[in-house]
Order: structure tokens, then C-alpha cells, then sequence
């Protein structure tokens, strides 16, 4: 199979106007600075923070003049910190630049800083050839179950399997309100789409999948305890990235997996499962924060770790 390199075709859909649109309809501020988009939370007592996601480092055609524009919206919002996340692959010299200009390692990512990516460039039988044999065979027991995979509207059954999932794994999860908002944005072009496999009839597996500039995220996902032995998201994921490379994409972005050499981390469960599907493991250089308000900033981090836990 061709190899192509994480950067060489990785954009982001969270730095499109859509995405931006898309939040500030579920209460963000959202600002455009040397087309960068620049999202702002709103806080209590009149402060804010700032957040550029998944941000290419060489869409910065002048980083020192882009700090400055953070700067001064920062300064009328009074902004605690600005965070921003890059999605470049981990570059030592990117990192020590953030370093120089103030920035300081986040104390949390908001998208995952360890992905696993697979190229789905080849013909089918590469990418299955690209599997762990565990992978390939329980897409066939999926199979001989019969297991049925289709493409659905009905987010509100996704929810409650996602509802006992969390329960299950314990993850705190997000609003049903924010799932129907996603689809509303996103689905009637095709950017966004819910998958689901079906079992005796019931809904036992599915996926949220967005579909961007050539590569397809997975970013929700969730399964039912019961029929667990069919081996059901197995073959959803199959045909997530069947229906991925219909699309034209390169990548299949698994996302969220644990660093890699680690033994014990909250993902190591999702880590072996995401591992069948074969790729590598990607680091990217991931959040960084430049703090404005310090003292603000300890008060905002303690109180972040005390609401997740």
C-alpha cells in the first residue's frame, strides 16, 4: 500500500466557518483572525477563554502578528488563556517556538493528542491485510451473525446505547441536544453521518462519523452490553471505512487511544480494540495555553478537575 504521510492530508473540519457556525448556534463566540477560527467561552463573573481547534501550524502565515490579534480580542473579552491545538504531527522545534512566545503545555486536551490512524488509500484487501488477525476475524463473526449495518437518522437510538456506554465505561458524556445539533449541521450534505448495526432486529452498535477533506473521523461511538458476542462494531467500523473510501478518503482517524509505550491509562481498553483495525498510532503537538490572567487560571483548572470528577 501506498504510504502516505499524517500531515500530507489531514485538515480540519473543526476549522471550517460550519464547525464555527455549529457552535455558536450551542452558545459560543466564535472570531475569524488571519482565517484561523477562534472560538470564545464565555465564563462567569465577565471573563472568557479562547480556542483555536485543531489548527494546521503552517495555515499561520505570521505567528507573532496572530498573537498579537489574539491579544487584543483577549484584552476586550478579558480572557484568562487562549488555547491552541495544533495537528501537526509532534514537531520538537514547533513545540520549542510555542515555548518561546509564552505558551505553556495545557493542562488537559480537548481533542485527543494520541490517534490511531489508518490509511485506507488501498483496495480492500489491503487495508483487511493491514488488520490484526483478531480484527479481520471478528468482522467475519459479525458476519456469520448476520449482524446488519445500515445508515440512520435516528439519533435519539444512538443516544441511549451512547447513555449506557458511558454508564458502562464511565465517561462523561455531552447533551442529546448537542447530538441533534450536530446532525442538523452536518448531515444533509453528507459531512456527518450515524451508522448502526442491528442485531436480532435491535440496535446494538453505532457510530457517529464525519466525512472531511479526505479523511473520515470517528467521533462517537457506542455499543450495548447485550449481544456483545456478535461482535457487532467490529463490522460497523468495516463499513464506516468502506463507506469512508466512497468518499475519497485517505485516512480513517480513530482518534483517542493511549500514548504510546504507557501500561495504564483510562484508554487502554478502547486501545486495544481500535488497534485490530491496524494503522499506526499519530501524536500531535496537541493543546498548548497562553495565559493572560494566572491567578484566574489556577482558579479555572481546579475548578475544571473538580467538575470531571
Amino acid at each position: 500500500m501506498r504510504k502516505l504521510r499524517y500531515n500530507q492530508v489531514v485538515k480540519s473540519l473543526l476549522q471550517t466557518s460550519e464547525w464555527a457556525s455549529f457552535r455558536k448556534d450551542l452558545g459560543w463566540q466564535a472570531h475569524d483572525i488571519e482565517d484561523i477560527s477562534v472560538l470564545e467561552k464565555k465564563l462567569p463573573l465577565g471573563k472568557s477563554f479562547l480556542y483555536a481547534p485543531e489548527v494546521e501550524y503552517g495555515a499561520v502565515e505570521n505567528f507573532e502578528d496572530f498573537l498579537k490579534n489574539i491579544k487584543k480580542i483577549a484584552k476586550e473579552n478579558k480572557t484568562i488563556f487562549f488555547r491552541l491545538e495544533i495537528l501537526d504531527k509532534n514537531d520538537v522545534e514547533v513545540v520549542e517556538k510555542l515555548k518561546k512566545n509564552g505558551f505553556i503545555k495545557a493542562f488537559e486536551e480537548v481533542q485527543p493528542e494520541w490517534r490511531q490512524i489508518v490509511n485506507i488509500s488501498g483496495v480492500e484487501e489491503e487495508i483487511l491485510a493491514g488488520m490484526k488477525q483478531k480484527g479481520r476475524y471478528n468482522i467475519r463473526v459479525a458476519q456469520k451473525h448476520n449482524v446488519v449495518v445500515e445508515k440512520s437518522e435516528k439519533i435519539e437510538d444512538f443516544y441511549q446505547i451512547f447513555l449506557e456506554t458511558s454508564k458502562r465505561d464511565g465517561f462523561e458524556i455531552r447533551p442529546l441536544k448537542y447530538f441533534q445539533k450536530l446532525m442538523e449541521f452536518f448531515s444533509s450534505d453528507g459531512v456527518a453521518e450515524l451508522w448502526v448495526a442491528r442485531y436480532n432486529n435491535k440496535t446494538v452498535a453505532a457510530i457517529i462519523a464525519t466525512f472531511y477533506d479526505g479523511v473520515a473521523s470517528y467521533l462517537y461511538g457506542a455499543s450495548s452490553d447485550e449481544y456483545r458476542n456478535v461482535m457487532a462494531p467490529y463490522l460497523l467500523h468495516w463499513q464506516v471505512m468502506k463507506r469512508a473510501k466512497e468518499k475519497g478518503c485517505k485516512f480513517y482517524d480513530l482518534l483517542a487511544v493511549a500514548p504510546e509505550g504507557v501500561e495504564s491509562h483510562k484508554y487502554i481498553g478502547i486501545t486495544r480494540f481500535k488497534e485490530q483495525f491496524g494503522g499506526e498510532k499519530v501524536q500531535i503537538i496537541g493543546s498548548y495555553d497562553l495565559v493572560y490572567k494566572p491567578v484566574w487560571y489556577k482558579m479555572f483548572k481546579f475548578a475544571e478537575k473538580v467538575r470531571r470528577k
